[in-house]
């Protein structure tokens, strides 16, 4: 997954990866960890080419991960699908330095840029991050998940639960028969 930038051709270059999620470190940890599992491998279609002192590079990944449901826990499969537009810019990878050195103020537009040394450009840590940007913040089965009972822990979408409902536990049930002055 790396683009040669001393030969890249003005009108650019397309390229194609199917990569297993084992190659990326931190998706390699978040399925060791259980937090999702990705069955299939994840494909990736960039186009590549040189824009003025930086390299723009397009693209779309896709491929199915296996997550468990926020609010009944079921496991399920989802696929994902996520466009993105990266500029790579070798002119700012000497002013970052090598970790620890001391701090330095990047401009606005330095910030919207990644950085990378010599005349090759890795492409795994961007993709992992649009694979992690791609994955849904709250992970639902169905729109409409009825999830777990919170006295039982029945699946509410499988059938409701024999559980009675307390109202004396809701802290405005005391409001509810109460008269207010009119003001």
């Amino acid at each position: 997954m790396k683009i040669e930038t001393k030969h890249l051709p003005s009108e650019g270059i397309s390229l194609t990866f199917e990569v297993g999620a084992r190659e990326f470190s931190v998706l390699n940890e978040m399925m060791d960890n259980a937090e999702c599992a990705f069955d299939h491998p994840i494909q990736i279609q960039v186009e590549a080419a040189p824009e003025h002192d930086l390299i723009k590079v397009k693209g779309t990944l896709s491929t199915i991960v296996g997550l468990s449901c926020s609010r009944c826990l079921a496991d399920f499969q989802e696929p994902l699908r996520r466009r993105f537009t990266l500029r790579f810019s070798n002119a700012i990878a000497s002013d970052i330095g090598p970790a620890g050195a001391d701090e330095i103020e990047l401009s606005a537009e330095q910030m919207d840029l990644m950085p990378f040394d010599g005349e090759v450009i890795d492409l795994r840590e961007a993709i992992q991050e649009q694979v992690i940007l791609a994955l849904p913040f709250k992970p639902l089965c169905k729109e409409d998940c009825k999830g777990l009972c919170p006295r039982c822990g029945a699946d509410l979408n499988a059938a409701p639960c024999q559980c009675e409902v307390d109202t004396k536990t809701n802290p405005f049930a005391e409001l509810k028969g109460r008269h207010w002055p009119a003001r």
